[in-house]
């Protein structure tokens, strides 16, 4: 996570993921002499201005739109679908009184604190959710009263998109056929050797040799590690290497480990780096987590996309009866 989270963008993006299809169109919106008030877009029951494209286009992270720039009315056609989406969304909430508590904007906001701290302790910094919060507030120069009023907002439209398609849920065949489908690359854990090394250099394979002998008399692995390996990283943790798979280390070494048994000394090793006694400490074979413990998570993944396919449909569906019209150069590119 980059620590500047852009809040406003997060929020935006995540609780109005729903990218749409460009709409239809009739005659031109009036332009107004007031450019922040200029309509852009019209619809029935509703209209989009330049203030709020450009608005917007601050809230997803793209900054003020500059009607000078060569790239400003790509950026336009590209931003309007989902502006006048997401406009038509709010406009169907005020018609069907759909409307936010206090409380509702609490929870999200407290769920916005929760993935900020989250985010941040991922990526290393030791901070609270309130602190990290905190922080992406100053970095962002909003204050906590501004996003609580994008929560205000936007969130009737997450309200639209659970009543248009919250009860899409995918079937028992499709879970399996995800499952089957993605069962290698999501659900299996490869093999692995958990091991510790002690590295010598390529005139030591003598040295070597002698301290296998030490070994396979009893002696401490860790000591005899610290005491004599070239590999700085490991020699300071007794040689320990953790858990590796296959492709993690150079061929040799690899052969070496995954032919050993748990416990086993091999070596000396000859590869790149020198020569290596090598102990495998634990066998991870490979594992498979059945069915039964990933179907809720693969049911709630492709739930969420049915719901988001499901409600793109809507939005779509929502431009065609409303006779959506923009002004000439702000069409989506699509429509040319």
């Amino acid at each position: 996570m980059s620590k500047h989270l852009s809040l406003r963008a997060s929020f935006v993006l995540c609780a109005l993921v729903f990218a749409v299809l460009a709409g239809c169109q009739p005659a031109d919106p009036v332009a107004n002499s007031d450019s922040g008030a200029k309509k852009v877009a019209t619809y029935e029951g509703g209209e989009v201005t330049e203030g709020e494209l450009q608005q917007f286009a601050q809230q997803s992270g793209l900054g003020e739109l500059d009607p000078n720039s060569p790239e400003y009315e790509t950026a336009v056609r590209q931003v309007m679908p989902q502006l006048v989406g997401i406009e038509i969304a709010k406009t169907y909430a005020q018609e069907e009184g759909l409307t936010v508590s206090d409380k509702e904007v609490d929870q999200e906001l407290d769920a916005i604190k929760q993935q900020v701290g989250e985010q941040a302790r991922a990526s290393g910094q030791d901070l609270g959710n309130q602190e990290a919060f905190d922080q992406a507030l100053e970095q962002n120069q909003i204050s906590e009263q501004q996003l609580r009023q994008d929560i205000r907002e936007n969130l009737p439209v997450q309200q639209v998109q659970e009543r248009i398609a919250g009860d899409a849920e995918p079937s028992e065949e499709e879970v399996r056929k995800f499952y089957d489908d993605n069962k290698d690359a999501q659900f299996t854990q490869p093999a692995q050797r958990c091991m510790r090394h002690i590295l010598f250099t390529k005139d030591q394979e003598k040295k070597a040799e002698e301290v296998k002998d030490k070994l396979q008399d009893g002696g401490n692995f860790a000591d005899l590690a610290r005491e004599n390996s070239q590999d700085p990283g490991s020699a300071e943790k007794g040689g320990d290497l953790g858990c590796l798979g296959k492709g993690e280390t150079v061929p040799p070494f690899e052969e070496a480990a995954f032919a050993a048994d748990r416990g086993e000394i091999v070596g000396p090793v000859e590869t790149e780096f020198g020569y290596h006694l090598i102990e495998v400490t634990e066998i991870r074979e490979e594992q498979t987590q059945p069915l039964g413990d990933v179907e809720a998570q693969i049911t709630d993944q492709l739930a969420a996309t049915q719901q988001e396919e499901e409600f793109t449909k809507w939005i779509e569906d929502q431009k065609e009866q409303r006779d959506v019209k923009y002004l000439p150069s702000y069409k989506p590119a699509s429509q040319g």
